[in-house]
């Protein structure tokens, strides 16, 4: 095992959720190639102090955190209107390169990105698409890659939350310049765990999207410094609804929306096949539910998936995997993947990233030119 030092991005839920996970990549798998550690972090100045006090190097100037020697790997959990900028900083520095998704705001920089990356092989691309590294995900790739049930004929897949209401202030993920709306925050999740999953991604799509909040006060600074709020027309969606058809003649529906009253934060997906079902939330995170239409005594089986050989590390059967461990695993492969080893499930590339902003466009064109848009208009 060699170490490797990290540099961290940002200080918000993300970048802080990565203090937690590098330093428990050796603690949770011995096996590991390599042992990552945050080696120093980029910050806003007000949070130059929290960030010392978890024992951060702080540096305030994002160019120069990517491109000085003190790391090898760049982890980029900015605000989404950044992450073009680091990335394409980090990949000229010859680094290997972790980013939240979505990947980018536009699929030109998606792909800007993308081609990149790929012209740098030795390097690590890859994305925070988290919920790959749910064993019950896992465990249903596993099913629909064995043909348990035939021909997929029917798709729903959903990512809903409630903290987006009249009552929401204005921030990042509001605005069109920095966060993309909803459909790019939550949709893109649901979107990619239909490909991971069912190795499909919708050829063809019309779509609904709607922002119930018109207008949402945002935090501003002043040319004195001090702070004060301003209203703020908002132009991205709150809402989105798709329907589409699958290359293989199926046909499915995605959701996505921050004003779902009593649905705090959960996603899932329903899979309809010819010969059985499978359906997973995040509210029953470590569960994958099975139908199989060919059994005598029929009815849906609650399937325990965070045991056998679809799983990760674990402290002993039937003790539960979160959000933590998740990210831990994710780091952990991403780990194998700059070593060459092979993954318990595919990471997601920027490819795969990528493809996921060609549909998200699709989505956006097809509302705002009210008709069905093939993928293949989308490069």
């Amino acid at each position: 095992m060699r170490d490797m030092p990290v540099t961290v991005l940002g200080f918000g839920a993300m970048g802080r959720a990565r203090h937690v996970s590098y330093p428990n990549v050796a603690k949770y798998y011995g096996d590991t190639p390599i042992n990552p550690y945050v080696a120093q972090g980029f910050v806003l100045p007000h949070e130059a102090d929290a960030a010392r006090k978890l024992g951060w190097d702080v540096n305030l100037d994002m160019m120069d955190a990517i491109k000085n020697d003190k790391s090898e790997y760049v982890d980029i959990c900015l605000p989404n209107a950044l992450h073009h900028s680091a990335a394409l900083a980090a990949i000229e520095a010859k680094k290997h390169v972790f980013c939240e998704k979505p990947l980018a705001l536009t699929v030109a920089e998606a792909r800007e990105m993308t081609e990149a990356a790929e012209a740098c092989p030795g390097l690590l691309n890859s994305v925070n698409f988290i919920y790959r590294r749910v064993p019950a995900n896992v465990f249903a790739r596993k099913v629909v890659q064995e043909n348990w049930f035939g021909k997929l004929l029917e798709a729903r897949s959903y990512y809903n939350q409630s903290w987006g209401g009249p009552g929401t202030g204005g921030g990042w993920r509001f605005d069109a310049k920095a966060g993309g709306g909803t459909l790019a925050d939550l949709g893109s999740h649901a979107i990619d765990m239909l490909y991971f999953v069912t190795g499909m991604r919708p050829s063809e799509v019309s779509a609904a999207q709607v922002a119930h909040v018109k207008e949402r006060m945002f935090s501003v600074t002043k040319e004195d410094g001090t702070q004060a709020r301003e209203p703020r027309k908002i132009e991205v969606d709150d809402g989105t609804r798709v329907v589409y058809f699958l290359p293989n003649g199926g046909i499915g529906s995605l959701e996505c929306t921050r004003n779902a009253p009593g649905t705090y934060n959960t996603q899932g997906y329903e899979f309809y096949f010819e010969d059985g079902a499978i359906k997973w939330s995040y509210d029953d995170v470590n569960y994958l539910w099975i139908f199989e239409s060919k059994e005598r005594a029929r009815g849906w089986r609650r399937v325990l998936c965070n045991d056998g050989g679809y799983t990760y590390c674990h402290f002993g059967g039937g003790h539960m995997d979160g959000y933590r461990d998740f990210l831990t695993s994710q780091c952990y492969e991403n780990m194998r993947a700059i070593e060459g080893m092979d993954n318990l499930a595919p990471i997601a590339t920027f490819r795969d990233a990528y493809e996921v902003e060609r549909t998200c466009e699709a989505i956006r064109r097809s509302h705002r030119e009210r008709r069905w848009v093939k993928l293949d208009e989308i490069d």
